[in-house]
């Protein structure tokens, strides 16, 4: 019996090894531009920063979110907004988290909603406690989805190995052009009226400029 239980025990400790090992392959290389206090008027510009790396067409985002438990019955969305220039169809992108907790993306072009999708959240949010958003985008020029455009979010607590609080993806092919210059920053917004509670505490913006992530 002792034998078995030591087996089990071995084997149980190998396969945490190699979920650590894999973990550790697969994370992302150190990013091209850091930022640790960002503000709702910030915008960063993606022509503004250098990298190495070669996956054109496409970048990842990634911040650290905070935010207590709204005390009023409205509807709250925070998150990161992509800037989007030169494109007749689409100039701005909202995706990240509401209130009432459901991932969401809003698809906005001459301030007016074009589109909106939610999907709900997997696993629980903790009101108070520090989580991570990060999107990653790619347009029509990049090699490896070579003709389609996609934006996605991830938002999950710790390092999200283990499962993501709420995740949402958007197909962007249908609008066209969105290789011209594009712009970072966050949002906060009530979705049934102008009234906004407590600010979210966005810090430790990160930013990979030519990167998808390993999936």
């Amino acid at each position: 019996m002792n034998r078995i239980k030591k087996s089990i025990l071995g084997v149980s400790g190998g396969l945490v090894v190699i979920i650590l090992t894999t973990a550790f392959i697969i994370s992302d290389p150190k990013a091209d531009f850091r930022t640790h206090d960002i503000g709702l008027e910030d915008q960063f510009s993606l022509s503004k920063i250098t990298t190495s790396n070669a996956e054109l067409g496409a970048f990842k985002a990634s911040l650290k979110f905070k935010q207590m438990q709204p005390d009023r019955p409205t509807k709250e969305y925070y998150g990161i907004k992509v800037l989007i220039a030169n494109n007749p169809r689409v100039d701005m992108i909202f995706i990240g988290v509401t209130s009432n907790l459901n991932s969401r993306i809003e698809i906005w072009n001459k301030n007016k909603r074009m589109e909106v999708r939610e999907l709900g959240f997997m696993n629980k949010m903790t009101w108070g406690a520090t989580q991570t958003m990060a999107v990653e985008f790619y347009d029509q020029t990049n090699k490896k989805y070579k003709g389609k455009s996609k934006v996605k979010m991830r938002f999950y607590s710790g390092t999200g190995f283990f499962g993501d609080i709420g995740t949402i993806s958007f197909d962007l092919s249908d609008y066209g052009d969105l290789s011209e210059e594009k712009a970072i920053g966050v949002f906060a917004k009530g979705m049934d009226s102008n009234i906004l509670g407590n600010i979210p505490n966005f810090t430790d913006l990160l930013i990979w400029k030519n990167y998808l992530s390993f999936d």
